[in-house]
Order: structure tokens, then C-alpha cells, then sequence
């Protein structure tokens, strides 16, 4: 019998853990579009091009790969060099 509490107990915890990481994740981006200083030219006035800068890494990917040229391969021809 107190082996299983201790099971319910982990998976349970397990649970809460699972739920809390797209929660955190959600906080982090809070964080950094709205929170954490900026230095200029992205000061206090540059927020809302911040938060669509986050946006457009989001939802539109292929904007961003001729910036950056690695995210056209794959990420083991990343790693392998």
C-alpha cells in the first residue's frame, strides 16, 4: 500500500511538472518582451516591435533563414561540424 501512495505521490508530481513548463515558458517570453531592460535603440518605446519580432519568430520561421544561414539545415549538420 505505501508503495503505491509513492507512485501516485511521483505521478502526480509529474503532472504539476509537465503542466508548469508551457506555463514558464509563457512567463519567460512575458518577461523579456515587457519585463527586462532594454538598451537603445529597443528602449521602453520599442516594445510593441518586440513583442512582433516574437511573434514573427513564431509564426513565420522562413523570414528569418537568410539572417541566419544554419537554420536551413538540419540541427545534426549543426552539431556535427
Amino acid at each position: 500500500m505505501v508503495d503505491f501512495l509513492i507512485f501516485v505521490v511521483v505521478v502526480q508530481f509529474g503532472i504539476i511538472i509537465l503542466q508548469l513548463m508551457p506555463s514558464s515558458f509563457g512567463w519567460l517570453v512575458f518577461y523579456n518582451v515587457f519585463i527586462r531592460r532594454k538598451h537603445s535603440p529597443a528602449d521602453k518605446s520599442n516594445r510593441i516591435n518586440h513583442f512582433r519580432l516574437v511573434w514573427f519568430a513564431l509564426t513565420r520561421e522562413d523570414l528569418f533563414v537568410d539572417t541566419f544561414p544554419w537554420m536551413k539545415q538540419d540541427e545534426y549538420d549543426n552539431i556535427s561540424k
